[in-house]
């Protein structure tokens, strides 16, 4: 009986997902900025840096490296402090019960502190609403930090996949706290039905072909700057490409940092060698 569940809800969701993508590409905005590699609005080299952090976020923690797991290793985060500088890094999506419990939780939840931030007092104008399910991984982490950091007035967030998600709401609510905020994220799923354009700034890398970034379905958007980390190629509408053409090897955070290390370190042609 479970198992008929988890496939029904499978089949709900791809079905959700192949209209969704219509709907959500008509409500994108087509007018905002877009270029190359030679415009890109972010040194590579920055990209490179915070996947690799990403990348080393899914070791298991020890004393040395510091990494810090809460809730019985349900989520995981590190922090640097790097020359006036608050780095935090999320780990993702590691297992089942962050599968089921914490990515697939699509009910919307009002944030009413982002509501007043974003549109004010006046009842009505607009509600901030953001993923249950991120926005509670988000909260218990937010909380963990809070308890044992002091942040710098400049904050960096990144995270692959779930670690994404979690980046962008604790991003979210460190600019209401009125802290510079940059967030980079590597195939992360979307986290609210409020199309926030490029603030807090977030460089939102990820491949055409990665399942995780169509997550979930309407009416919940990206925002950000979408980069291509195969062409370094950026723009600001977050159009999507066919589910029918998803590979969910290219969600692989290893993949991430390999194919953007390239643009940095390119390998020596055959002849060359």
């Amino acid at each position: 009986m479970q198992a008929r569940k988890i496939i029904l809800l499978f089949l709900i969701i791809v079905v959700y997902m192949v209209n969704g993508c219509a709907w959500t590409n008509k409500l994108l905005r087509s007018d905002g900025e877009y270029g190359n590699k030679d415009t890109l609005p972010v040194d590579p080299f920055e990209l490179v840096e915070m996947a690799n952090y990403c990348n080393t976020s899914y070791r298991r923690a020890t004393a040395e490296n510091k990494l810090y797991e809460i809730r019985k290793d349900e989520f995981s985060y590190h922090v640097k402090q790097d020359q006036g500088v608050t780095i935090l890094i999320f780990r993702g999506t590691k297992s089942a019960k962050n599968a089921l419990v914490t990515d697939l939780d699509f009910r919307v939840w009002k944030d009413d502190g982002l509501t007043d931030h974003w549109c004010g007092t006046e009842p009505g104008h607009c509600d901030i609403n953001l993923h249950r399910g991120f926005k509670d991984a988000a909260m218990f982490i937010l909380e963990d930090i809070d308890d044992n950091y002091k942040l710098e007035q400049v904050v960096y967030l990144t995270g692959h996949s779930m670690g994404g998600a979690v980046a962008q709401i604790i991003g979210l609510w460190l600019d209401q706290r009125g802290h510079d905020v940059q967030i980079y994220t590597f195939g992360s799923p979307k986290v609210s039905t409020t199309f926030f354009e490029n603030r807090p700034t977030h460089f939102r890398v990820s491949f055409g072909n990665d399942p995780v970034p169509f997550l979930p379905p309407y009416p919940f958007l990206h925002s950000g700057i979408q980069i291509n980390p195969e062409t370094l190629e950026w723009d600001e509408s977050h159009e999507e490409e066919s589910f029918f053409e998803i590979d969910g090897r290219d969600h692989s955070i290893q993949e991430y940092y390999d194919v953007l290390e390239e643009h940095i370190f390119p390998k020596l042609c055959d002849e060359c060698k």
